[in-house]
């Protein structure tokens, strides 16, 4: 079995293909499942969040999976050759390291993929498709998240999305605190923008949601000293017009705010200026909302030039990072080398325990039948000898045949053949 990661991120791929292969939580259990039944697949650990998509896998090969995640996401393979990476051994193991870190994430050192790549492997876990390679794999990435975050400057003044998306809001108003936003969604994302936003000093807000008990829940502990409106999303259309801001993050599968509503809203606001962010993967704000006059959409990849600026600032820091990933990743090579030499140990000691088992057998089946008990000894003795070393015997002789004198010095090494010949 293989240590393998296939994936693609917001370096690889755009948008338009990762939302293709975005999986919800429900559909993340279903598909670990359908991947474990994958051709010699031992382990599988599904990672999805807005920016990417991962599968660690510990497998023989990974064309069965290639092959499930085409036909499952309607994928061309040339979609899969273009824009997917394939990791395996020491790599798997760098890169799981430098995701947790933060250090492969459009914004460099963000805390949320921590939280997500445990939440995954949590759930692969709970569905038993966690192997010891795989579960040692996650637990060093997490281990050396701990320390990178705890003794370099990464773990200062951390940076999300949600805060990156606010920082872009402030350039496009110079009096941020004096315009309306409208949050829509209700999770950990729409929180931190209501967070950051309320720290710029925003006084009004409308949150629409689902349910209205979540959008309370998300403002609580936000002391917001200005007027909240909670409102459902079926009343989007008419709270549209009324928002300067517009920060869209939900989880829905197809977008919930078209073209058509836009314009509607727009023309209500006498054609004042709209800025609107969409952070959700799959979006939510249709892309031909674009093309409408006095409406400013960016999407979660139009933050990348501000999180490059966030990056540039933090270039000492991401070095003393890759020195502690690095030890980390020599430290795993080496207990993933001890495990190959026990599991070795192991069947060996399994199929010298199956000749003594057949032997025995045979054995005891003659005293049974009242044979000489000193004759059925010295047989089981022959026999097992001959068993165990019949295998050897051959290999030493096609190594001897070969002139491959390493095998045969091997042989001296591990049955200490030397201090033999000495008595």
């Amino acid at each position: 079995m293989h240590l393998m990661v296939m994936g693609l991120n917001h370096k690889t791929a755009e948008i338009g293909l990762r939302e293709k292969l975005t999986f919800k939580r429900d559909l993340v259990i279903e598909s670990v499942g359908e991947i474990m039944h994958s051709a010699d697949v031992n382990a599988a650990v599904l990672v999805s969040t807005c920016n990417r998509t991962e599968i660690y896998l510990e497998a023989r090969a990974v064309y069965p999976v290639l092959r499930w995640l085409k036909l499952e996401r309607n994928l061309s393979a040339n979609d899969l050759k273009q824009f997917t990476y394939l990791y395996a051994g020491a790599d798997v193991v760098k890169h799981l390291m430098k995701v947790a870190c933060g250090l492969d994430s459009m914004v460099f050192g963000e805390g949320e993929i921590l939280g997500q790549l445990k939440g995954a492997y949590q759930l692969a876990l709970h569905q038993g498709s966690v192997s010891k390679g795989i579960s040692r794999l996650f637990e060093s990435a997490f281990a050396v998240a701990k320390k990178v975050r705890t003794e370099t400057a990464i773990g200062i003044n951390p940076v999300s999305v949600a805060s990156l998306a606010v920082r872009l809001a402030e350039r496009i108003f110079a009096h941020i605190s004096e315009q309306t936003v409208l949050i829509v969604g209700a999770g950990d994302t729409a929180r931190l923008v209501a967070k950051h936003l309320a720290r710029a000093g925003v006084k009004k807000f409308i949150l629409a949601n689902r349910t209205l008990a979540r959008s309370h829940y998300i403002m609580r502990d936000l002391d917001i000293q200005g007027d909240v409106k909670y409102v459902d999303l079926s009343s989007l259309p008419n709270c549209l017009a009324s928002a300067d801001i517009v920060v869209s993050a939900t989880t829905a599968p197809l977008p919930i705010i078209g073209k058509g509503m836009v314009e509607a809203a727009i023309k209500a606001r006498k054609h004042k200026p709209m800025f609107m962010i969409d952070l959700a993967v799959p979006r939510d704000i249709e892309s031909q909302v674009r093309d409408i006059s006095d409406v400013y959409l960016y999407g979660i990849d139009d933050l990348q030039e501000i999180a490059a600026e966030h990056k540039r600032g933090r270039y000492s820091a991401q070095a003393q990072a890759e020195v502690f990933i690095e030890q980390a990743v020599e430290q795993f090579v080496v207990w993933q080398e001890s495990q190959r030499a026990v599991q070795t140990i192991q069947a060996f000691r399994a199929n010298c325990e199956k000749h003594r088992d057949i032997a025995l057998q045979e054995a005891l089946r003659q005293l049974e039948a009242g044979k000489d008990p000193k004759l059925i000894v010295q047989k089981l003795a022959h026999v097992m000898l001959n068993r165990i070393i019949h295998q050897p015997t051959v290999q030493m002789r096609a190594a001897s045949v070969h002139g491959n004198n390493e095998v045969l010095a091997l042989v001296h090494k591990l049955f200490n053949i030397e201090s033999f010949s000495e008595l």
